[in-house]
């Protein structure tokens, strides 16, 4: 798992953004080929398809 701290932005509005939000605060992710696992800040994990998301970038800390 890629570990730290990692804001991730959807193409459009995600459910997990609660509404219309596009960015995402995450705790670290995995990488499946086709899906990304997100770790959230709440402790659980999420499976994401590749193609709804449009970038993961670290936060600086």
């Amino acid at each position: 798992m890629n570990e730290g701290n990692y804001t991730v932005t959807f193409a459009v509005p995600h459910n997990l953004t609660n509404g219309d939000d596009t960015e995402l605060s995450i705790l670290g992710y995995d990488d499946f080929g086709s899906m990304y696992e997100f770790e959230l800040t709440d402790g659980s994990t999420r499976s994401v398809g590749k193609q709804l998301v449009a970038d993961i970038v670290p936060i600086d800390g």
